[in-house]
């Protein structure tokens, strides 16, 4: 007859088994959390190429520049708002208005006319500076003070929109963006990124 097992050796073996399958355990879940917050810092550095690409792209091939929305829907200059820090209009072969939308963090990209549309998500802040010549006889580049571009002599360009004519002085602009994790349980591992873009406008025409 085969002796069965003691509760001891049952409780011990029991124990035992708990301290192995925990051990796994413990071993098991910070591999997969690191190994998801690679995959989160790759769709996150994607992100800020895309939105790299996309807003150097437009910018050096513009032929003027408008430091808010414009367009058929909520133009900003219609309503008597020449300056924002977080939109800038491109205006060339196409027409788009980049600006950031804070109450869902998006970078948002309007056609100017009906399409009005999320570009990239997650985005904790955006904000653009201009910087030109300082006077038509003065070339050094300088960076605008927001109200040099409020402030007038007003023009008018072939849509007849009214702009301050200082934008005109304009030859770069310079993008600060702020990226975060799309999942917040990861954002210990994946910290926000920041990026810091400088872009010359090539098809600028000079100051007379």
């Amino acid at each position: 007859m085969t002796a069965g097992f003691t509760m001891v050796e049952v409780l011990i073996g029991s124990l035992i088994t708990m301290a192995v399958v925990g051990a796994i355990v413990g071993v098991i879940i910070p591999a997969q959390t690191m190994f998801r917050a690679q995959a989160e810092a790759a769709e996150l550095h994607q992100r800020i190429r895309a939105t790299a690409d996309t807003l150097t792209g437009d910018l050096r091939a513009a032929s003027a520049v408008r430091p808010y929305r414009v367009g058929a829907i909520r133009d900003d200059g219609l309503a008597g708002i020449y300056y924002r820090p977080d939109a800038i209009a491109v205006l060339g072969d196409a027409q788009r208005t980049y600006y950031f939308k804070a109450d869902t963090f998006e970078l948002m990209q309007y056609d100017g006319g009906s399409s009005d549309l999320p570009m990239i998500e997650h985005v904790v802040s955006l904000t653009f500076e201009y910087i030109g010549v300082a006077s038509p006889s003065d070339r050094n580049l300088v960076t605008f003070d927001p109200n040099v571009l409020v402030d007038g002599p007003w023009s008018e360009d072939a849509s007849h929109r009214r702009f301050d004519a200082d934008l005109q002085r304009v030859r770069a602009v310079r993008i600060s963006a702020r990226f975060e994790s799309t999942t917040p349980s990861l954002r210990p591992f994946v910290p926000d990124e920041t990026i810091v873009l400088h872009v010359a406008l090539r098809n600028i025409a000079p100051v007379e």
